[in-house]
């Protein structure tokens, strides 16, 4: 059966949905059939049927249909509606983190698929923090499938002509800086070669550099993120608060100085022109900075460890690559959140730290299964050793195995580890956390995206005639949003 979508819409719900006996969660002897519904990249989606999907079938002798959504909201109403039917077909359903609380009352707990006593096994084959972020009122509801942490992504030789050459613009970046904090540049400040210890002040002298220096003929900025109207973006902020110093609490207030600052640097960066602009001209996603960074128009990004397999390539014959030569991919933790802010001494006024938000796909099986034990089943096959070490070094996709990531030596090559060792070490900073898993949380992060492009790309974060950022009127610009942020909560 080919690749099918989950549209909204009653007409593409119902022929999606195939008449099968519910067993009970009783073995039969007859071929079983049931839906495992997933979201993938055209080419891991096609891998993933031949390798994974295909031997699962001939082992347990049943027939799995994979079908694709597009939304969150397909899966609820097509969950919705085998609730209310006895057409119950689908068995296993791929949820991102955002989705994990409001799908877990479709679903039913592990325990109730695979068993109390195997479930506690085999959980303890998986790292601790992915087990948690599925777990709810102490019941795990979710079998990790992959996490997520994005980490700065660069080209070494890029970097090596900033730290070389930067000092040329030095008055320059001084005196852009000084407009905006009445210094300039931190105390004693010095580009550290390596990026792994760079701060907020280090991402605008390297991104300042460039911009200003002719590479193929032309200038133009080289940095750039997400900007597409999805949550990609969001994460993007969520990342960039937490570094300033946020926690949970303070992306749901939306007012704090932890939210201000992330807002203020991102002002800074677009007043001076350092983001490519054609990353919210052309909405760009993850693909779209692939593509820039292979034609040249960015150096530096912020990407997660799918993204740095496909810029890198070269785990499979068909995936290329998009860096004329991979060996310059280098990654580090993400920079030290600090506030654009110093005292008279040259010192940022606040200090946060490198964290980046987790997240990831984890496995759940719906309550109107049509055999939950198959479906517990298929979880356990898709993230058995062998599959899961196959499929993370084939896509880049950061292990949940303990014994996968206590082995990173077993991929083939020397890059594939690096990426998963980087990922490992940004996860591992003392207080990483998902962003907010709450219900209204779709709702929360289009709020921010939206407060993103009134403020940053509209300019309103100087006052009428003035010249610098205004701190102020960047709270006043965000005021609208935190107020949508509370009717949001308490609607």
């Amino acid at each position: 059966m080919g690749k099918r979508s989950f549209l909204l819409g009653t007409a593409m719900i119902i022929a999606l949905m195939m008449i099968s006996s519910s067993l009970g969660g009783v073995r039969s002897q007859e071929m079983q059939e049931m839906t495992l519904v997933i979201r993938m990249m055209d080419e891991q989606h096609r891998w993933f049927r031949e390798n994974i999907v295909k031997t699962f079938e001939e082992e347990y002798n049943c027939k799995i249909n994979v079908a694709t959504f597009d939304k969150l909201t397909d899966i609820e109403i097509m969950l919705s509606a085998e609730a209310k039917s006895n057409k119950h077909e689908t068995g296993l359903v791929k949820v991102m983190t955002e989705a994990l609380t409001p799908l877990k009352d479709y679903m039913m707990p592990l325990e109730d698929a695979g068993g109390k006593e195997r479930l506690t096994e085999d959980l303890q084959e998986y790292v601790d923090k992915a087990v948690e972020i599925g777990t709810f009122d102490n019941k795990p509801y979710y079998m990790p499938r992959k996490l997520e942490i994005r980490t700065l992504l660069f080209l070494k030789s890029k970097v090596n002509d900033a730290v070389n050459g930067w000092t040329k613009f030095k008055d320059e970046i001084d005196s852009a800086l000084k407009i905006e904090n009445g210094y300039g540049l931190p105390a004693n400040y010095a580009l550290e070669r390596d990026p792994n210890q760079w701060d907020m002040f280090d991402l605008f002298v390297v991104s300042y550099y460039w911009a200003h220096t002719t590479y193929f003929r032309r200038q133009m900025p080289r940095m750039a993120h997400r900007a597409k109207d999805y949550g990609g973006t969001t994460t993007f902020m969520v990342d960039r608060t937490y570094q300033m110093g946020g926690t949970m609490n303070d992306i749901l207030e939306m007012n704090t100085d932890p939210v201000v600052d992330m807002f203020e640097w991102e002002a800074l960066f677009k007043k001076n022109e350092l983001y490519n602009p054609n990353m919210w001209k052309e909405k760009w996603s993850g693909g779209g900075i692939w593509k820039a960074m292979q034609n040249g128009a960015v150096f530096l990004c912020f990407m997660h460890q799918i993204d740095a397999f496909f810029i890198h390539g070269g785990s499979t014959p068909t995936m290329p690559g998009f860096i004329k030569n991979p060996k310059d991919m280098g990654l580090a933790l993400m920079p030290m959140g600090v506030s654009l802010e110093l005292d008279a001494n040259g010192n940022p006024v606040r200090e946060g730290s490198r964290r980046a938000s987790l997240s990831g796909w984890w496995w759940g099986v719906p309550k109107t299964s049509p055999d939950p034990e198959l479906s517990y089943e298929l979880a356990r096959w898709i993230t058995n050793y062998e599959n899961h070490l196959a499929e993370c070094q084939t896509f880049g996709m950061m292990p949940i195995r303990k014994d996968v990531l206590g082995k990173l030596e077993a991929f083939p090559y020397p890059w594939m580890s690096e990426i998963f060792e980087i990922g490992y070490n940004q996860l591992s900073i003392p207080g990483t956390e998902t962003a907010p898993l709450i219900p209204e949380w779709s709702l929360i992060s289009a709020n921010y995206r939206n407060a993103w492009y009134h403020i940053i790309l509209k300019e309103n974060y100087q006052e009428e005639g003035k010249t610098e950022i205004s701190r102020a009127y960047i709270i006043e610009m965000l005021e609208p949003f935190w107020e949508k942020n509370r009717e949001i909560l308490h609607s």
